[in-house]
C-alpha cells in the first residue's frame, strides 16, 4: 500500500480508499483494514524533524470525514474499530510527547524551532473540537461497556484489554490538550468533559478499575484522572472551608521530563500537573463564583486562563467531578494507588513516574477527610506497606537530589517530588490521626488500626526521615514552603508518637527526648529559625510548631545556645516589637534566649561572635565537632570549674578575637599586646606568641617585633589532619587484612563510640531480617521489616546506612569507622558516587549475621529470628523476587506492554479449562512464573 503515499495525493488518496457514508451509514471498502495499517506504519515511520504524515492527515480533514464516521459506525467490526481507535490515540499525542520521543528538551525544541510545532498544536485544538461530537464518544464508551459485559466476568482476551486501553490514552491525550485564552480551546476542555460525563463515563470507568485485569490499564487510568481534576482541585473542598490553613499538594506542574510511561507508550510531560499550591486561592475563586459574581465567574486553569462558561454549566460540571471523585473513592482508589506502588517496586517501575501515586494520596485522602468518608472504604491505603513506600521515596529521592547537586545537574524533578512526597505523607498522618480518634469505628477497623500504629512505632526510619529532610535543607535549593510542609508534618508525628508511648503501643521504648536532642543542633534550629522570620504572614499553626521544637531544645534538652543565631535572636526582637499575640510560653522563651545572649555576649564575647555568626564546629582529627564548652562539657565539671578557670578561659577568648582582627596587619603581636593592655590583661609579644601556639593558631616563632602572622589555623588544621592520617597507615601497617576489622572496633570502643557500634550491627541485623522476612508469613513475622531496608531488598539492591543525624555523619570523617566498613566489604559512597554507604545486595543472610557477630554476640531481640533453625532449614543464597527480569521492548504508539504476569496465569487456566484442555500448557506457563509472580 506504499505507493498510496508516495503519488500525487499522498494521504488524501488513502483517505479516499478507507470508505463512504452512505445514507447514515459508513461503507468501508475492500482495502480499508489494509489502509488503516498503512497509515499506521507510516505514523510510525515519519520524519521526526517534519512530522509531515500527521500534518497532512490534519489538512486533510480525515479525522473528521472518516476516522470518527467510522468510530461510531463500525463499532461491529471490531478490527477496523481496533485500528481506528489505535491510529487516533497516536494523532493525539501531545507535543511535549512527540518532542521528547526525539531526544530533546522542550527547552531545547524552543531553541531550535522545530517548524512542524505550530502546525500539529493547531491540529491537536481541532480534534478537541471534533471530539465534542456526543456522539463519538458514546460509541467509544459503549465499546468499552461491551467488551465488559461479553466477557462474563471471565478474563478479557488481549485483544480486548489492547482496545480498552487505547481508548483511555485517547481520551487522555485530549484532556491534555493546555488551554488557552486567545481562542475557545478553555470552553471546548469544559463541554468535552461534561459531555464525557453526560455518557456516563464515571460508571464504566470505574467499572475498568474493579476488574482483574485493571493493571493492564492502571497507568493510563490514573493519568486521565489527574486530567480530569486539572484546575478543579480548589472547588471539591468547599463544602468545608474551614480547613484553609490546611496545604495539599493538587497537581504538579515541571519544565521537562525525562521519564517514559512504557506501559501505555507514553512519554508524559510533568505539565500535566500543577504542584504546591495554595487552597486557598482556588477556594476563594470558587466561593466568588458560587456568589454569583458574573465578573469573577471564571476558574483559573493551569496556564492562567478563564473558562468563559455559564455559572450553570459550571455547576453541573462541579456536580460531575463530585460523584466522580466520591465513586473514584469507594470502589476504586485503594486497588489503583497499590497496583501503583506494587509497579513503582518491581522490575517495571520505568513504566510510571511516581508523581501519579504521589498526587492520588495527597489529593484523594484530603478529599475523604473533608467529606468524612468512612474509613472501611479507604482503609486499604492506610497500610504499613503504603507508609514504608513514602518513607523510602523520601530517602532515595533525598539521596538523588544531593547527587545531583554535586553534579551540577538540574534538581527540579527531584524537588518537587521529594515535595510532594511530604504532602503525600502528611495526608496519610492527618487521615490516620482522624481515624484514630473516630468513636465510630467497629471492633475489627480499631484493632486494625491498633496494628498499623504498632508497626509504624516500631519504625525507625519513620521518624529520622523528617530530620534527615530538614538537615538537607538549602535556602538557595528549596523553598520555604517545602521547609514549612516538612515541620508541620513532622510536629504532627511527634504528637502522634506522643500518643503512642503514652498507651505503650510500641514494642521498643521510644526515648523521645533523644529524639528530640538531634534537633538540638545549631544546623537545624538554623532552619527553624529561617520559618521563622515570616513570623508575621505565617499562619498559627506553622510558628505553633518552630516555638514548639525551640522550646523543647532550649529547655529539655538544655541546648539553648543553639538558638543563639543571628537571625532567631534578630527574629525574637521584631516579634516583641510588633506586639504581636502570644502565649505565655512563647514569650517566656523569647525573653529566656535574649537574656542568655547578654550574660555570653559579656562572659565569653568570642565564643558568642563564633556561635551567633554561624560559625560551625571545628572537626577534631577523629571526626568529631567540638562544640562550646558549656555545651560538651558534663555539668558537674562546670560547676567545678574556679574562678582562675574562668579567667583563663576569658583572656583566651579575648586574644583569639584581637588576632582575628588584627591577624596579617604589620605589627600585629605589638598591636594585640597594646589592645590587651586595654582590658587590663599585660603580656609580652613573645608571651602572645607563646599562647598562640599553644592554642594552634600559630605555626612559628617569626612574630616578633615587626613580624606579622603568616599561618592561619586552617593550615595548620590541615597539617594536623595529615599528620594524623599518616599516624594511622603507620598503624595499618602492621596489622594483617584479618585482624583490622578487630583493630579498628577496639579503637572506636575507645574513642566512646559504642554506640555507633550498636548501630551499625543493628543494620546488618536489620538487612538480613528484611531478607528472612521475605520467605516468612505475615503471621510469622515478629514485627516489620525496617521500612528502608525492606525495599531495597526486595528490589534486589545494596541497602543504604542512612546517616540521619550530625553524630553519624561525623562517623565518616573518621578514618577507623571508614577503614571498618572498607574492610567488612560495604560499597563506599565514592565507589558507587552516591551518598551513603551500602550494604551490598549479594550478602546472604549467613554473611550478614557473621559480619554483625564481628561486633559482638547477638541475641534474638537483634535478629527477630533464629539464625539456628535458619540454618537447619535451608541457607538463602539467593533472594527470590517477586518479579520476572526481562528484556524491555521498544515502545511504540502500536505496542503495549504485555500483560502482568498474575493475570496472564489466571487467562491460561481459564481458557485451559473452558476449552477442555489437559492443562500442560497452563502448567507449563506456572512452572516458570510461578516463583516471581507478584503476591
Amino acid at each position: 500500500m506504499e505507493w498510496h503515499i508516495m503519488n500525487v495525493g499522498g494521504v488524501s488518496s488513502l483517505g479516499s480508499n478507507l470508505g463512504c457514508l452512505e445514507e447514515s451509514q459508513y461503507i468501508p471498502s475492500d482495502e480499508c483494514k489494509d489502509v488503516l495499517l498503512e497509515i499506521m506504519q507510516q505514523l510510525k515511520d515519519e520524519d521526526p524533524r517534519l512530522r509531515n504524515v500527521r500534518r497532512q492527515i490534519f489538512y486533510n480533514h480525515l479525522v473528521e470525514k472518516d476516522l470518527c464516521v467510522m468510530i461510531k459506525f463500525l463499532r461491529d467490526d471490531p478490527e477496523i474499530f481496533g485500528l481506528v481507535v489505535r491510529i487516533l490515540a497516536n494523532l493525539t499525542l501531545p507535543v511535549e510527547s512527540l518532542i521528547e520521543s526525539t531526544g530533546y528538551s522542550m527547552a531545547e525544541a524552543s531553541q531550535t524551532g522545530m517548524s512542524w510545532q505550530q502546525g500539529v498544536e493547531s491540529s491537536l485544538h481541532h480534534y478537541r473540537t471534533v471530539f465534542t461530537d456526543k456522539s463519538v464518544l458514546l460509541s467509544l464508551l459503549e465499546e468499552i461497556h461491551t467488551l465488559v459485559e461479553e466477557s462474563e466476568g471471565y478474563p478479557l482476551p488481549e485483544e480486548s484489554c489492547d482496545v480498552i486501553n487505547q481508548i483511555l490514552l485517547l481520551l487522555r491525550n485530549l484532556l491534555h490538550f493546555p488551554s488557552s485564552s486567545e481562542d475557545n480551546s478553555s470552553r471546548e476542555h469544559e463541554m468535552f468533559l461534561r459531555i464525557l460525563f453526560e455518557c456516563d463515563f464515571t460508571g464504566r470507568f470505574i467499572k475498568l478499575l474493579q476488574l482483574i485485569q485493571r493493571e493492564y490499564w492502571t497507568v493510563t487510568a490514573v493519568q486521565l484522572v489527574t486530567l480530569i481534576f486539572k484546575g478543579h482541585t480548589g472547588e471539591m473542598f468547599l463544602q468545608n472551608v474551614t480547613d484553609i490553613e490546611s496545604v495539599t499538594f493538587i497537581m504538579e506542574q515541571s519544565e521537562d521530563s525525562d521519564r517514559e510511561c512504557l506501559m501505555c507508550g507514553y512519554q508524559h510531560s510533568d505539565k500535566d500537573f500543577q504542584c504546591i499550591n495554595y487552597l486557598e486561592e482556588s477556594i476563594s475563586k470558587n466561593l466568588r463564583l458560587r456568589h454569583g459574581s458574573s465578573q469573577d465567574s471564571r476558574s483559573s486553569s493551569p496556564n492562567g486562563s478563564s473558562l468563559e462558561v455559564s455559572s450553570q454549566e459550571q455547576e453541573k460540571l462541579h456536580k460531575y467531578l463530585e460523584v466522580f471523585a466520591v465513586q473514584f473513592l469507594t470502589k476504586a482508589f485503594c486497588n489503583t494507588v497499590h497496583v501503583l506502588r506494587n509497579i513503582l517496586t518491581s522490575q517495571y517501575k520505568a513504566m510510571i513516574d511516581e508523581v501519579y501515586i504521589l498526587w492520588l494520596l495527597a489529593f484523594f485522602l484530603k478529599y475523604a477527610r473533608h467529606q468524612r468518608v468512612e474509613f472501611h472504604y479507604i482503609r486499604g491505603i492506610f497500610s504499613t506497606d503504603m507508609f514504608a513506600f513514602l518513607v523510602y521515596k523520601i530517602v532515595v529521592n533525598s539521596e538523588e537530589l544531593v547527587v545531583a547537586q554535586r553534579n551540577k545537574q538540574d534538581t527540579t524533578h527531584h524537588l518537587r517530588r521529594i515535595h510532594l512526597t511530604v504532602g503525600a505523607m502528611r495526608e496519610m498522618l492527618q487521615g490516620l490521626k482522624l481515624y484514630c480518634e473516630d468513636q465510630s469505628l467497629d471492633k475489627a477497623n480499631i484493632a486494625y488500626l491498633e496494628n498499623l500504629q504498632k508497626d509504624l512505632a516500631n519504625s525507625v526510619d519513620l521518624p529520622q526521615m523528617f530530620l534527615l529532610l530538614i538537615r538537607n535543607f538549602q535556602m538557595h535549593t528549596h523553598s520555604l514552603r517545602f521547609l514549612q510542609d516538612v515541620i508541620i508534618t513532622n510536629h504532627l508525628l511527634l504528637l502522634l508518637v506522643d500518643v503512642w508511648r503514652s498507651q505503650s503501643i510500641s514494642k521498643t521504648e521510644f526515648h523521645m527526648l533523644n529524639h528530640i536532642k538531634q534537633f538540638a543542633t545549631t544546623e537545624v534550629m538554623q532552619k527553624y529559625g529561617r520559618l521563622l522570620e515570616n513570623f508575621e504572614y505565617n499562619n498559627a499553626v506553622v510558628n505553633n510548631c518552630i516555638f514548639t521544637m525551640m522550646h523543647h531544645v532550649a529547655g529539655d534538652c538544655e541546648k539553648p545556645n543553639a538558638l543563639l543565631q543571628v537571625q532567631i535572636l534578630r527574629t525574637f526582637l521584631e516579634i516583641l516589637d510588633s506586639n504581636a499575640p502570644l502565649t505565655q510560653e512563647k514569650t517566656d522563651l523569647i525573653e529566656f534566649i535574649l537574656q542568655k545572649f547578654m550574660v555570653e555576649a559579656e562572659n565569653n564575647p568570642f565564643s558568642c561572635a563564633l556561635q551567633l555568626f554561624g560559625e560551625m564546629p571545628v572537626k577534631s582529627k577523629h571526626g568529631k565537632a567540638e562544640e562550646e564548652e558549656d555545651e560538651v562539657a558534663d555539668d558537674a565539671e562546670d560547676e567545678e570549674e574556679d574562678e582562675n578557670g574562668e579567667e583563663m578561659k576569658k583572656e583566651k577568648d579575648i586574644l583569639l578575637m584581637l588576632y582575628t582582627e588584627l591577624m596579617g596587619q604589620p605589627g600585629a603581636l605589638s598591636a594585640i599586646s597594646t589592645k590587651l593592655g586595654e582590658f587590663g590583661i599585660k603580656k609580652t609579644e613573645q608571651q602572645i606568641s607563646e599562647d598562640l601556639k599553644e592554642f594552634d593558631w600559630l605555626v612559628d616563632e617569626r612574630n616578633t617585633e615587626g613580624s606579622e602572622v603568616s599561618k592561619t589555623r586552617s593550615v595548620e588544621s590541615d597539617m594536623e589532619q595529615s599528620n594524623s592520617s599518616s599516624s594511622f597507615a603507620d598503624d595499618l601497617e602492621d596489622l594483617d587484612d584479618s585482624e583490622i576489622v578487630t583493630y579498628c572496633i577496639t579503637k572506636l570502643k575507645e574513642m566512646k563510640c559504642e554506640d555507633h557500634l550498636k548501630w551499625l550491627q543493628q543494620q546488618f541485623c536489620d538487612v538480613a531480617y528484611a531478607k528472612c522476612a521475605m520467605s516468612m508469613s505475615s503471621l510469622d513475622k515478629i514485627e516489620t521489616e525496617g521500612f528502608v531496608a525492606g525495599l531495597h531488598v526486595i528490589q534486589n539492591k545494596s541497602v543504604p546506612l542512612i546517616l540521619y543525624n550530625e553524630e553519624q555523619e561525623q562517623l565518616m570523617h573518621n578514618p577507623y569507622f571508614i577503614t571498618l566498613l572498607q574492610f567488612l566489604g560495604l560499597h563506599m559512597p565514592e565507589d558507587v558516587g552516591l551518598v551513603f554507604p551500602r550494604i551490598p545486595h549479594f550478602w546472604t543472610i549467613q554473611n550478614l549475621v557473621e559480619k554483625a557477630s564481628q561486633f559482638g554476640d547477638l541475641t534474638i531481640d537483634q535478629l527477630k529470628f533464629d539464625p539456628v533453625k535458619l540454618k537447619e532449614g535451608r541457607e538463602m543464597t539467593e533472594i527470590m523476587l517477586p518479579f520476572k527480569l526481562e528484556k524491555k521492548e521498544d515502545i511504540t504508539f502500536e505496542k503495549m506492554k504485555k500483560i502482568p504476569d498474575t493475570v496472564w496465569i489466571t487467562m491460561i487456566q481459564q481458557y485451559n479449562k473452558n476449552s477442555g484442555k489437559d492443562g500442560k500448557q497452563g502448567m507449563q506457563v506456572r512452572n516458570e512464573f510461578q516463583s516471581q509472580a507478584c503476591p
